[in-house]
């Protein structure tokens, strides 16, 4: 065992010390924003008194809505490169968190919402993922983009306990939300000053005309089939886990009946499994099919969410969002990786770009139709439909993995 330690200890020291100065940035940020984001919902329709449909919509539909600059955001991070639309991104997060704090009307919220999934947290994963490929060779991406997901779920171990812990105080939504505009504030601090560009030099040459078919910027990732085979299949349990994130604590709040703060630590749990686990568990498997990983993945994903339909306290939910959480390990790190393993380097930020509508288009998509069915269907038939969404895309995983092999490409170091 002390043995195998001083491996994975040298192996993480050798990683670039620019991937270390994103890490500890991405947790600064997640930090200060899941001060605020596991409330958002519940402070709509406690405090605000919002209906779940005007929720679901607008958490659903304004996300599908703008996702033309998602992917716009792609082809300006090939163009202008990593860093600065991650200070782009995060600016906006700022710009979420104090106008969601001031907020009283639906038309406010809506217009905050549009300008959070155009430039905010999307617009962050693209220019974040694409920077991980940038600084790691494809064999080495697996763990490192693992790594980055324990750096953010850390970061949802940390807020939302400081929130629990100011909710207890008697502290107020708002200043949840002022607070975590703080958080998203210090990531801009942490990128203008140590932050350094990492787009390859061939992105910088002839971004726009790469593959021997002649096909142009998006027209490369368009004529890609395997790989919008590969997001057909990944946007089912995208689908599932996007209920997770919002319509989840509306439900076991109202109908199962935990008070608010236990949402909170539930999260949290859900964010400690996470961060100890997927580093550990997705590089002793580096080496297998990573679409029966996935296959994994979601029938977790469903079985969870199908679970919690059934769960009458406290006890079975943190039975049920433990597997969600194992889940939710191999997800995020192993669908990363295969999109950076698919993408040309001069047209990354596009690919990650798609990837980003994909996972965010699934979520919105899951919270739009969860929050239409929590109201008129009812909370335990919601997750009960949700497990569906995850065995699906299991098979579908299934189905891909025969014959299934990464597109490995040169690795190309970024030069300073």
């Amino acid at each position: 065992m002390p043995g195998q330690l001083t491996i994975v200890v040298r192996e993480l020291r050798a990683y670039p010390k620019q991937f270390w100065i994103l890490v500890v940035g991405i947790f600064i940020y997640v930090s200060g924003a899941a001060l605020g984001f596991p409330y958002e919902a519940i402070y709509l329709h406690s405090i605000l008194h919002i209906s779940t449909t005007w929720i679901g919509a607008i958490f659903g539909l304004v996300p599908i809505a703008v996702m033309p600059f998602q992917i716009w955001g792609g082809a300006l991070t090939d163009r202008f490169g990593r860093r600065w639309m991650l200070i782009l991104s995060t600016v906006a997060g700022v710009v979420w968190f104090i106008g969601f704090a001031y907020s009283r009307h639906v038309w406010q919220v809506a217009a905050l919402t549009a300008v959070e999934c155009a430039f905010g947290w999307p617009l962050f994963q693209t220019a974040s993922n694409a920077m991980v490929a940038d600084l790691l060779p494809p064999e080495d991406r697996a763990e490192a983009f693992s790594v980055t997901r324990v750096s953010m779920n850390l970061g949802v171990v940390v807020g939302p306990a400081l929130g629990a812990l100011a909710l207890s105080l008697h502290a107020s939504f708002r200043q949840l939300f002022l607070a975590a505009a703080v958080g998203c504030a210090l990531f801009v601090a942490v990128a203008a000053l140590w932050l350094r560009e990492s787009k390859p030099v061939v992105a910088d040459g002839v971004p726009e005309h790469v593959d021997e078919g002649g096909r142009r910027g998006f027209a490369i990732v368009r004529a890609d089939r395997r790989f919008l085979v590969f997001c057909a299949a990944a946007l089912l349990p995208v689908i599932c886990i996007g209920q997770f994130g919002s319509i989840f604590a509306m439900y076991i709040t109202d109908t199962v009946g935990v008070p608010f703060r236990t949402w909170g630590l539930l999260l949290m749990m859900n964010a400690f499994i996470v961060a100890t686990m997927q580093y550990p568990l997705v590089r002793r498997l580096r080496r297998k099919n990573a679409m029966l990983l996935l296959s994994l993945a979601s029938l977790l994903l469903g079985l969870g969410m199908g679970g919690a339909a059934l769960a009458t306290g406290v006890v079975w939910l943190v039975l049920w969002v433990a597997v969600i959480s194992f889940g939710e390990i191999f997800l995020s790190p192993v669908t990363a990786t295969v999109v950076s393993d698919l993408a040309p380097e001069a047209v990354r930020g596009r690919y990650m770009s798609v990837w980003t509508v994909v996972w965010n288009g699934g979520a919105s998509f899951g919270v739009l139709i969860g929050g239409l069915s929590l109201q008129h269907v009812g909370g335990r038939q919601t997750f009960a439909a949700a497990m569906a969404f995850g065995v699906a895309g299991a098979v579908s995983f299934a189905f891909l993995a025969r014959g299934w092999r990464p597109r490995r490409r040169a690795f190309v170091r970024p030069v300073p």
